[in-house]
């Protein structure tokens, strides 16, 4: 897959601008997670598991940086990851990069524990909390014990002031950067189709799911990031 599509293309950059400005600090984000990694790896051969791997942002952000990782990345669009496999392919990290369309069921039985994990920008598409606790127990059954997670989702109380307010913001933003009303005002009521959780509520699905150390580090718009290990 060393060429994409015209309309692969197109969705790559879509992708990559309205990500950007939905997220404020986006690359922050990778940027903080990237040094707890490291933080918790040190120099060490590290396998990365990639929850979320479409569109191949965390390969960008992590792989020339960091040449003795390898990543494992799984996303249930086809399309999204072309684009990171493309992407890997542009960075010269494809050795290191394995990439797999499906769920995180999808790896086979006998891969190795990793050594660490990240689920970013993918929790609050799951609607149920039951189907949330699972995929959190999953990553966790993924990992080595001790190694880092960084997990990063919409969060709030969906019909509270305080969630409500943040949105209000956050469709200003997109105003700022060029976007008509309608197409805003439309996302306005779109934001309202994914699940919102508070910070506690997050907080005791990690825990549940068997992480420790549990620190939310990061908050920006409608999203949040916390770090902590299995």
């Amino acid at each position: 897959m060393r060429t994409l599509s015209t309309h692969l293309l197109e969705k790559a950059r879509t992708y990559e601008h309205s990500t950007r400005i939905s997220v404020p600090a986006y690359d922050t984000l990778f940027a903080v997670t990237q040094a707890y990694f490291r933080m918790r790896l040190g120099e060490q051969e590290a396998s990365l598991l990639v929850v979320g791997a479409g569109g191949g942002n965390e390969l960008s952000a992590w792989g020339p940086t960091n040449p003795k990782w390898m990543f494992t990345g799984v996303d249930p669009s086809e399309e999204m990851l072309q684009i990171a496999q493309h992407k890997a392919v542009q960075l010269d990290i494809e050795s290191r990069v394995q990439l797999l369309q499906g769920t995180i069921e999808r790896l086979p039985q006998s891969t190795p524990k990793f050594d660490a994990a990240s689920c970013i920008l993918v929790l609050h598409f799951i609607e149920d909390r039951q189907e949330k606790l699972h995929l959190l127990q999953n990553i966790h059954k993924q990992l080595k014990p001790g190694k880092p997670f960084v997990l990063a989702c919409a969060y709030g109380e969906r019909e509270s002031d305080e969630l409500q307010n943040r949105i209000k913001i956050w469709q200003s933003y997109f105003l700022e950067a060029g976007y008509t009303k309608e197409k805003v005002d439309s996302m306005g009521k779109g934001i309202m189709n994914i699940s919102f959780l508070s910070d506690q509520e997050i907080q005791q699905l990690l825990s549940e799911a068997g992480f420790q150390n549990i620190t939310r580090f990061f908050s920006s718009g409608l999203f949040a990031g916390w770090m902590s290990h299995a």
